[in-house]
């Protein structure tokens, strides 16, 4: 009997292993309806985070979730159904590579904070939304005071939050080019109107001919905190996303760098690619 109990206990230790796939991915996965899925993917032994952005439309979405690996697919899968395969390009999704470009094990706060203003009192509000198990969520953090909320409601226009006592809406802007929200927040029968911050999404076209060196597109967000700010140039593949730190900023232009690639954000809705040390010139749509 137990050596019958040993082989079953044996059996099962083999169709699982702890993988080695630690770290942050990212890369470009295909759609039906835009050019591309910008995807952000941390992963943290069974745990993950994901960031997903639909190329041209100003929407993120964060997932968190659980990891399968096996010993006989040698495949991560993910509770969403995404099916992840390790190879020597990082990790294969759809036939498409996410490259590794962190050792980290998590998402970067900045990337998934939407940060707020609150209108009469000018205090700040943190909001980060997220999926989990199928359920959406909301947890805001303002005065000092932690608020998790359950969604809903959700429609074109309205996202709405609730928990016992409190409500959330965050009401959507519905054209396509811009990204600002607003937030209101009911507490009891206190009610708070938010003006959104941070991050703001916008979409830049090549003004010359096109070069095969840079994108003829960019969909472009700007993410900033307390410490720092940051920009996301999001193109159509891979080798034409970077994120930059901002190094430089002025009443009349921004620069973001990372010593190799350059975005000088002008106040004329212009703004300058520079790769390699040739200059493009991008014009917001």
């Amino acid at each position: 009997m137990k050596s019958g109990f040993l082989a079953i206990t044996l059996l099962l230790s083999s169709c699982t292993t702890p993988h080695t796939e630690d770290g942050i991915y990212e890369g470009i996965l295909p759609a039906a309806d835009c050019p591309g899925i910008y995807v952000l993917l941390a992963i943290n032994g069974n745990k993950y985070e994901l960031l997903e952005k639909y190329i041209t439309h100003p929407e993120t979405f964060i997932t968190y979730g659980e990891i399968e690996s096996s010993y006989s697919s040698k495949s991560l899968l993910l509770d969403n159904n995404m099916q992840l395969t390790p190879s020597d390009k990082g990790l294969l999704c759809q036939n498409m590579a996410l490259k590794r470009i962190s050792p980290q094990k998590g998402l970067p706060e900045i990337c998934i904070s939407q940060l707020f203003k609150e209108d009469q009192s000018g205090e700040d509000a943190t909001l980060r939304t997220y999926s989990r198990n199928g359920q959406q969520y909301a947890d805001l953090y303002f005065k000092d005071m932690e608020y998790n909320l359950e969604q809903n409601q959700q429609n074109d226009s309205i996202e709405e939050y609730v928990k016992p006592g409190s409500s959330l809406k965050l009401l959507l802007k519905t054209n396509q080019e811009s990204s600002d929200k607003r937030l209101v927040f009911q507490n009891g029968t206190t009610s708070y109107n938010f003006t959104s911050l941070t991050p703001t999404n916008c979409f830049y076209t090549l003004t010359e001919k096109e070069d095969n060196e840079a994108p003829s597109f960019l969909d472009v967000v700007y993410y900033t905190d307390e410490q720092r700010a940051i920009v996301k140039l999001i193109g159509t593949s891979p080798e034409h996303c970077y994120t930059l730190p901002q190094t430089e900023a002025s009443a009349h232009t921004a620069i973001y760098t990372d010593g190799k690639t350059e975005w000088q954000l002008g106040n004329h809705q212009n703004a300058t690619l520079i790769i390699n040390n040739k200059e493009y010139q991008y014009k917001e749509e």
